[in-house]
């Protein structure tokens, strides 16, 4: 029987998954040399398993062209190719014999030794990954991909460790880890940014199994159901703007927002303590009308969420294409996070957890892309969380001192800028050690440009003793801060960088937050994702990088050459085209010699970068 070529078919779904990778740099490169490759290659391709032959065509692309021509055979009225094994078998081949010795009739060749399979990947029961992929098969990601928070949320029951890490109690690793053997042996599929994960074809027969073999029921599968199952209808998102949202949802107020300067000076006067803090920030006067003693309208659910038998059915919108959805006041609880590696020392790790909790506070801890401390929202029913836009660095004088002398310091402001988180502060803790006495002018100029020119806020502290008591009040800000607002909480699917992070949580901001008390926030998965350090940079971002490695040449100073030399090939190019060595020395100099405060570059300065780059 002739087996029907899908080369073509093929063919078209790379150039498809080309077109939908096209901020995607490294896609885009695997899938031009896939397409190219597959075009130039002959022979049969009948099932998407068939393309491994091909050069550049892996496990990974070979399932998405499967997912994508499913749909293809669907929608065009085709069956979808069935696999056949291919026959390994030599044919006509005759197989090779050794001659043995009369005396030895028994030695068997080579060929005639079975081959060794490989074995096939079964989680441990109660693994990390036996319970990944039952918790992605309860909540039914075959197609529709879900994060890493909604997995481990459902999957946690299934699973004797914890699925998180939790650096205080020393488990640095938790279960989650196992997700790398599971997209290895391709029982699980990984895709966009932040990261989603769905179950492949192989993933969810081995998924039924498992649970078929442990006899095990989801909650929504009985019929005294005494737990929650959490659902998304991503299929009936509806697209609503401001305007919309206002006439579904009527318990969003209008121009109900108050003052986080007068909250801080509120709970302030009842604090004992005195807190030293500047707030640089513009404070801009808010109309605010008394909240409605009347319980908030707006639901999550499309059913009642207390009742201990519910559905929890997370109702999303849309907007701007980006799925999002409301959390009302009172449905979510306000904690502080802290990065695991702030410590008082390193026989006193826990100092700061132990201190918050004397104090009745729960933390947060983990390893944070940013920041040291950030304040975020837990959603009450589902765990899900966001961060909200206080973020705190923080610093002890002589860390500060020498993060100036490498440069780390203008780094770190950059990238916390880049947070867009609208309470930025640096809790400063004033311990006096010898290298700091010899850098006063210094630190006085760097607080300066935090509070005046970078309109940073400013936390001084005199120990750790005092930091805790000085986070405590802070976080009594924040949840008087946010004791009448109801959170929008976006769920981006492709994020190229963290530009499109800004831009769209200030596109949200622009039409939700300016007219009502909606606070936008991104979830803690993307804030971990987009703002990590490894985040792929740009080539200006790269050019600025290099020059900052030549000594003399600040932040201030590398940005404003950038700005004149977008690129090194600018920069190069530049130094080729002088006609003299003296000439290419004072390039820089001529650009920006009368650049005004830090930008300027001084004739030696000068002749240091043309001596790196010539």
């Amino acid at each position: 029987m002739t087996v029907e070529n899908f080369k073509y078919v093929y063919l078209e779904l790379l150039q498809d998954m080309l077109n939908d990778a096209r901020h995607q740099e490294r896609l885009q490169q695997v899938y031009t040399k896939a397409r190219a490759n597959l075009e130039a290659a002959d022979g049969t391709f009948h099932h998407p398993k068939d393309l491994k032959k091909v050069k550049g065509i892996g496990e990974k692309t070979v399932m998405a062209l499967e997912r994508r021509l499913e749909k293809f055979c669907r929608e065009n009225g085709k069956e979808f190719p069935k696999y056949v094994i291919p026959d390994t078998r030599r044919g006509s081949t005759p197989k090779r014999t050794v001659t043995a010795l009369q005396s030895d009739n028994n030695n068997k060749t080579k060929d005639d030794e079975p081959v060794r399979k490989k074995r096939k990947y079964i989680p441990k029961k109660k693994s990390g990954g036996y319970a990944i992929l039952l918790g992605l098969l309860e909540l039914n990601a075959v197609r529709r991909p879900v994060t890493k928070d909604e997995i481990i949320t459902t999957c946690q029951k299934f699973a004797s460790s914890s699925m998180s890490s939790n650096p205080s109690s020393g488990e640095f690793y938790g279960a989650w880890s196992s997700i790398s053997s599971l997209l290895k042996n391709s029982l699980v599929l990984e895709e966009g940014r932040p990261k989603r994960y769905s179950l492949t074809t192989e993933g969810v027969e081995l998924a039924k199994t498992l649970k078929s073999t442990g006899n095990i029921i989801f909650d929504n599968e009985k019929h005294n159901n005494q737990g929650r199952e959490i659902s998304l209808d991503l299929d009936n998102e509806r697209t609503m703007n401001l305007s919309e949202l206002l006439r579904n949802e009527q318990g969003i107020r209008k121009f109900n927002e108050s003052s986080f300067a007068s909250a801080l000076s509120n709970i302030s006067q009842e604090s004992n303590r005195s807190m030293h803090m500047s707030t640089p920030q513009r404070r801009i006067p808010l109309q605010s009308t008394p909240r409605s003693t009347q319980p908030n309208s707006i639901d999550i659910n499309d059913t009642h969420m207390d009742s201990p038998t519910s559905r929890i059915h997370m109702n999303r919108k849309r907007f701007g294409g980006v799925s999002y959805e409301i959390w009302p006041n009172g449905s979510y609880e306000i904690r502080p996070m802290i990065d695991h590696r702030e410590v008082k020392s390193r026989q006193d790790r826990e100092f700061f957890t132990e201190g918050m909790e004397r104090k009745g506070i729960q933390m947060e801890t983990r390893q944070l892309a940013l920041g040291d401390i950030l304040w975020v929202a837990i959603h009450k029913k589902t765990k899900f969380c966001c961060v909200l836009n206080t973020i705190i660095e923080r610093k002890r004088l002589d860390d500060l001192a020498a993060s100036i002398k490498d440069n780390r310091f203008m780094e770190q402001k950059n990238r916390l800028e880049k947070s867009v988180c609208s309470k930025k502060y640096y809790l400063i803790e004033e311990t006096m050690q010898s290298s700091v006495v010899n850098m006063a002018e210094v630190l006085k100029t760097a607080l300066w440009m935090i509070l005046i020119y970078y309109r940073f806020s400013v936390i001084r502290s005199v120990n750790s003793t005092d930091t805790v008591d000085k986070l405590s009040v802070l976080h009594s800000v924040v949840k008087h801060h946010y004791h009448n607002k109801d959170l929008l909480v976006m769920y981006p699917k492709m994020l190229k960088d963290q530009n499109e992070y800004t831009k769209i949580l200030k596109n949200f901001q622009m039409e939700f937050s300016n007219k009502t008390s909606l606070e936008c926030c991104h979830t803690i998965n993307t804030f971990q994702e987009i703002m990590g350090k490894n985040d792929s940079p740009t080539i200006g971002e790269l050019t600025i990088q290099i020059l900052m490695y030549v000594k003399g040449v600040s932040l201030e100073k590398a940005v404003a050459i950038q700005s004149v030399f977008p690129t090194l090939n600018h920069i190069l190019t530049a130094y080729r085209n002088c006609s003299s060595e003296l000439e290419a020395k004072m390039l820089m100099f001529q650009k920006l010699g009368d650049a005004p405060g830090n930008k300027k570059i001084t004739k030696s300065l000068s002749g240091k970068i043309s001596e790196a780059f010539i």
